[in-house]
């Protein structure tokens, strides 16, 4: 319970910057491109330091990692409101980072060693439903923070809420028994790629990868976008914090399905999360941006957790902090791709073009890593 608490605190102050950060780029000057680099900064900053701190987790326990990332997250994040540049804003984003690989992925493989083999779907899916749920409540905190009290509010707020996270991980956080024994430490083992020779592992990865990168395009775009129609931004983190609140609540559920039907929800999380992206490229309003958001709540909500499931459902218990740090990296290199390629795209599209593209290129990709997929597990 302490692991989820945490998780969905950090996540809580995680969500109160979300929608805002393109608007607070913008106010420095950046453009679209430049945006899609400070969001990509991030994700690229944590890719690096995702494998080598998932190995040393194993080694040497997970705890300290949760207590120190959430502190110092905490920490630089509390720094975003004295930067006056872009440059400023793209060094405390790469160092805060770094440190949220400290944080969800160590979780993820804290959950995952407590879980039953024939229940982790449905762990992993209150795992996700955490980190979901406090990433869904913090956008309309923040927008609503950010139209009574300036934009700079809800940067404090989530700087105290990591540091809050670090001291109830701290206090309450028990650590689990460490199976490793006699490991010497390799530099080669740190940034070892092993797991994505299996190829199951290799091609849920890769369907991660492009879903995150689809999401990438509504979390580092859509408050331009809708702004754009004269949405406030109240209205902006009400449309993120309610269809994030939907995929929260969906994941557990998600996650029994995966247990029950195995791969088949992951060609349905394609087909509906493509369908939600176009949608979005047509929506001008509010009610209508706001349906669009809660189809892709669902396609995202039922892909991620059954890509993950399925990717480390085979892991031995010893080795899933090394197979989550891994895997977690294709969140981030979707960020980063999906982020740095959308906005370059929308400089030269636009926006909506944008978000059609995406729906096309989610559901081929997607589909045909699916089809590889089932061929290889009727093949063996």
């Amino acid at each position: 319970m302490v692991i989820w608490v945490t998780t969905f605190t950090t996540m809580l102050g995680i969500g109160l910057i979300a929608p805002l950060l393109a608007i607070f780029a913008k106010l420095l000057g950046a453009t679209n491109s430049e945006v899609g680099i400070i969001f990509g900064v991030f994700a690229l900053a944590r890719t690096i330091a995702q494998i080598p701190v998932g190995i040393l987790s194993d080694i040497y326990g997970k705890k300290p990692f949760i207590v120190v990332g959430t502190f110092f997250y905490g920490v630089f994040t509390l720094m975003y409101n004295i930067v006056g540049s872009v440059l400023g804003l793209l060094i405390i984003r790469c160092v805060t980072g770094f440190f949220s690989a400290f944080v969800t992925p160590i979780a993820g493989s804290y959950v995952a060693n407590l879980a039953p083999k024939e229940r982790l779907g449905e762990y992993m899916g209150i795992f996700n439903a955490s980190i979901n749920l406090g990433f869904a409540i913090g956008p309309f905190i923040g927008g609503f923070l950010a139209d009574m009290y300036g934009i700079q509010t809800p940067f404090y707020i989530c700087g105290f809420l990591a540091i809050l996270a670090s001291i109830i991980a701290l206090i309450k956080l028990e650590e689990l028994p460490i199976k490793r024994e006699n490991v010497k430490i390799n530099i080669n083992n740190l940034f070892s790629i092993e797991f994505l020779k299996n190829k199951v592992f290799l091609l849920s990865f890769i369907i991660n990868i492009l879903t995150i990168m689809c999401n990438a395009s509504i979390i580092a775009y859509l408050a331009i976008y809708a702004v754009s129609f004269k949405i406030t931004l109240t209205q902006v983190g009400f449309m993120i914090a309610s269809t994030n609140i939907l995929s929260a609540l969906l994941q557990r559920y998600m996650g029994k399905l995966f247990d029950k039907f195995g791969i088949i929800t992951i060609i349905l999380g394609i087909i509906i999360l493509s369908i939600g992206l176009y949608s979005i490229s047509v929506s001008s309003e509010f009610l209508t941006l706001i349906s669009s958001l809660i189809v892709v709540a669902l396609g995202l909500s039922m892909i991620g957790t059954s890509a993950l499931s399925l990717a480390i459902r085979d892991i031995p218990p010893q080795r899933k902090g090394e197979a989550m740090g891994l895997f977690t990296t294709s969140i981030n290199i979707g960020m980063f791709f999906g982020a740095v390629i959308f906005g370059i795209m929308a400089d030269f599209v636009g926006l909506s073009n944008m978000y059609r593209i995406s729906s096309i290129l989610v559901l081929v990709l997607g589909s045909l890593c699916y089809l590889k997929i089932k061929k290889y597990l009727t093949n063996n």
